[in-house]
């Protein structure tokens, strides 16, 4: 009889079957140098912003981000005449051994803040953050391009991960001009959990035998909150919604500035130190190696053939029965928020008009990712600021980003983006935006000549 062996289409159904797959934080830079902005404070709670007060309501302040450390559209597509066809070899070559794919987006709620003294600034916001991170192996990929040929005999290990929570934070936090010089900030941040995905362990094992079949083994382990529930008929969110503040966590932010000269300030700042323990509607998903496996050894031509669709119907189920999650309840767990830290340095050029620089990371579960920007900032008058930057991260070195705020107090309306001057689309490896209207007061003329000349009339 005549066999079909497992190509790339035999390894993707496969890994669709046993991959866990729900239906998560890419730092800001632009907005760091923009402190027109009420939010500027985002980044470091040492930040005094120039408008004394500010209130945003529901939907005056919403972001997203989108990174992807090892390929873009172009790694990917190639235009042949009219038409685009998918070059997976292309691919495997742009590819980073671990690929973070990772996207978030988060909106005010309510926010306010205010100057009460020369000192002293405070602010307030309650917030939705949602943040989504997978990682897929450069070897799974390799698969599909280069087919099980170049496997024979060999293994091939795919760890997939998958993060993914949204929260709503309640963050309280203040500015303080210890000196002339330095400046601290701290904020607290009560967070409620309301949905949780984690791969504790994500491996699928592949091997490939000399006869070209494959035998696949598989061992997961997920961790979810917030989700098994939603799937039943007869669950009314409405009447359970008070169960997703059973999910509490802690957090806070620390910043300080240092003024070494009336031109020259450095900042720094340690954002998003803290974790939630979740409780509500804990259940885990799990294949255990030891009956998670199937050897595949080719489908029957013949068989197909002849319209046997019980036969093809076989094969599937078969792979059903080996690859089902095996899923109950489980103990309360705890996760991190992905901390960032934030280094610049902000010069004076002329009055109203500052040069910067930004160093920036994120640190979570392990992962380390960091970039750099450079930025030149303007304040025409009272009425419009404006940022242009440029920003390498994630492998990335085409990002020209745009910050203008209108300020027609007491409305300002903006927008601040790291990728805001689009070249070539086709080649984006990380995009971010935010935009909103907040309601603002009382523009700070002390801040307008140097760093903290009001600090200098201070003993």
């Amino acid at each position: 009889m005549i066999k079909i062996f497992p190509n790339n289409f035999i390894f993707f159904s496969l890994l669709l079957l046993i991959k866990f797959n729900p239906s998560f934080s890419q730092q800001e830079a632009t907005l760091h140098f923009m402190n027109s902005l009420p939010q500027v404070s985002y980044n470091n709670p040492a930040f005094f912003p120039r408008y004394k007060y500010s209130i945003g309501l529901p939907g005056s302040s919403v972001a997203a981000s989108y990174s992807n450390n090892g390929f873009s559209y172009n790694d990917l597509a190639v235009k042949q005449g009219d038409s685009v066809i998918v070059d997976l070899n292309k691919l495997h070559k742009a590819l980073a051994n671990n690929n973070y794919i990772t996207t978030t987006a988060q909106a005010d709620i309510f926010r306010f803040s205010m100057k009460v003294t020369a000192r002293l600034y405070l602010t307030y916001n309650l917030t939705q953050k949602i943040y989504n991170r997978e990682m897929l192996p450069k070897s799974l990929f390799g698969i599909f391009s280069e087919g099980t040929g170049t496997f024979v005999g060999d293994n091939v290990t795919i760890s997939p991960q998958v993060e993914t929570t949204a929260y709503l934070e309640s963050a309280l936090g203040a500015g303080y001009k210890i000196n002339k010089r330095l400046t601290l900030g701290m904020r607290f941040k009560l967070l409620k959990g309301e949905v949780n995905i984690t791969t504790n362990k994500s491996t699928v094992n592949l091997a490939v035998g000399n006869n070209y079949e494959l035998t696949a083994t598989a061992d997961i382990n997920a961790k979810t909150s917030g989700i098994h529930n939603l799937d039943s008929a007869d669950y009314k969110f409405e009447d359970h919604w008070r169960d997703y503040l059973n999910n509490t966590g802690f957090g806070f932010d620390v910043g300080a500035t240092y003024c070494f000269f009336d031109r020259l300030t450095v900042g720094l700042s340690l954002l998003d130190i803290g974790q939630i323990k979740w409780k509500n509607d804990l259940y885990g998903y799990s294949l255990d190696p030891a009956t998670a496996n199937y050897t595949f050894e080719g489908i029957e031509l013949q068989e197909i053939l002849n319209g046997n669709d019980q036969y093809l119907q076989a094969q599937s189920d078969s792979l059903e029965k080996k690859f089902k999650f095996k899923q109950g309840r489980i103990r309360s767990y705890t996760t991190p928020l992905p901390s960032k830290i934030y280094l610049s340095g902000n010069y004076q050029i002329k009055r109203n008009f500052t040069a910067g620089v930004l160093f920036f990371a994120e640190k979570f579960r392990g992962r380390f990712s960091a970039g750099g920007t450079a930025s030149l900032n303007k304040d025409f008058g009272r009425t419009f600021s404006a940022s242009l930057s440029y920003t390498v991260a994630q492998q990335s070195f085409n990002n020209l980003g745009l910050g203008m705020s209108l300020n027609l107090a007491p409305i300002q309306l903006y927008l601040v983006s790291d990728h805001a001057l689009i070249t070539d689309i086709n080649n984006i490896k990380l995009f971010n935006i935010r935009v909103g209207m907040n309601i603002v007061f009382g523009w700070d003329k002390s801040e307008e000549k140097q760093p903290f000349p009001s600090a200098k009339k201070e003993k």
